[in-house]
């Protein structure tokens, strides 16, 4: 990622929070870079804490129970949240999503709902979204509303 990229906030999307958490060499390099010239980690929004704790107790409810690696996945978890801020889902967020949703299709809808959410909070904090899910995300920015700027997209490998 060139460092002439890195010109506003970013929140990260579920999958790239996902690559963080597991190590992938190029999303470190990608944060540690970001986070030097933002001089703060990115954020995250409150949709994408849900999904991702979702995820670990969807994981739990099909093993019948918290399994050992599930627990320390999601400490791991826990311990790079506390790290960003987490921007919550708010009045101007419900609005944005509002405005949104209609305008999808109802399988867009119902593919896409949390990558909605999370593209209203991030604009209604004034963020753009590091995520690796290019054709969801630019979905979705062709549909935000026009009184808003445009949503401010990164595509992290």
């Amino acid at each position: 990622m060139a460092r002439d990229q890195l010109i506003w906030a970013l929140a990260l999307d579920n999958d790239v929070l996902t690559d963080w958490r597991g190590g992938k060499p190029a999303t470190l390099q990608a944060i540690t870079a970001y986070t030097i010239t933002a001089k703060v980690p990115p954020a995250l929004t409150s949709i994408t804490v849900f999904e991702m704790m979702q995820g670990f107790e969807k994981a739990s409810v099909l093993a019948g129970g918290m399994t050992e690696r599930t627990r320390q996945d999601m400490e791991r978890a826990r311990v790079l949240t506390r790290e960003c801020v987490v921007l919550d889902f708010n009045e101007q967020a419900a609005e944005i999503a509002a405005y949104v949703f209609p305008r999808l299709t109802q399988a867009e809808r119902n593919k896409h709902w949390a990558d909605v959410f999370i593209t209203a909070t991030a604009m209604a904090h004034e963020y753009g979204v590091a995520t690796r899910n290019r054709g969801d995300f630019e979905l979705i920015a062709g549909h935000t509303p026009p009184h808003y700027p445009a949503l401010r997209l990164q595509f992290w490998k």
